[in-house]
């Protein structure tokens, strides 16, 4: 009898801790995802990898990474979004992925997502339900100050895209890899629109470059 009231019991803790991954999605739950892409046969410029009822994550699909790779295992870098049906929006960021036991001539190419907070690029936009960019979002770290003691401060900051005045810090209690997606998003509603836009001395918290060698102009739903 005892045995069974606590196999009863191990199993609703199973439940439980099942249903909390699946209602809860942070960025380092794809570490290590793996997929494979046949680009004879993809027609689409993003690729659903991962759905259930709250969250859907889509890998951005670039042709041309996969037009130098030699033979060989290979490292390089992917475009994420992680889409929430609760706020209908996403974050499109930047992660490591390898390519790996590949077959050049079939165009198939076995690809695992790495999610490591030491090659985070900390640049990242916030997508409407239509993929346009919204928000540009940076996270940002910071040790204290010397003498060398306590934990890092982070942060992230939220920007207009069209409004680059328009900026809010939310602080974080650990890297931004492992926060809930949800409760980045929620901050998005704290954003005030009717800022006014007649000071233009406000500039984009994300540099260029970063837009220019992390991100594709736009996405192409």
């Amino acid at each position: 009898m005892v045995l069974k009231q606590l196999n009863k019991i191990i199993i609703l803790l199973a439940l439980v801790i099942g249903m909390n991954v699946f209602s809860q999605m942070k960025m380092i739950d794809i570490n290590d995802k793996e997929f494979t892409v046949n680009l004879k046969t993809e027609k689409r410029n993003i690729i659903k990898i991962f759905e259930n009822n709250k969250y859907t994550i889509f890998y951005v699909l670039n042709r041309k990474d996969f037009n130098s790779i030699p033979k060989m295992n290979v490292s390089g870098r992917a475009n994420i979004i992680f889409f929430s049906k609760k706020y209908n929006k996403g974050i499109l960021t930047n992660h490591a992925q390898g390519v790996y036991n590949y077959n050049v001539k079939k165009s198939i190419y076995n690809i695992a997502l790495r999610i490591d907070e030491n090659r985070l690029i900390p640049s990242m936009i916030i997508l409407g339900k239509d993929f346009n960019y919204e928000y540009f979002m940076k996270y940002y770290y910071m040790p204290p100050p010397p003498p060398k003691k306590g934990n890092y401060t982070s942060w992230i900051t939220f920007q207009d895209t069209k409004n680059y005045c328009n900026t809010i810090d939310v602080d974080l209690i650990g890297n931004v890899i492992y926060e809930n997606i949800d409760d980045i998003l929620s901050n998005v509603s704290k954003m005030n629109s009717d800022k006014s836009t007649t000071n233009t001395n406000c500039n984009t918290i994300i540099p260029a470059i970063d837009l220019r060698d992390f991100f594709p102009e736009k996405i192409i739903k």
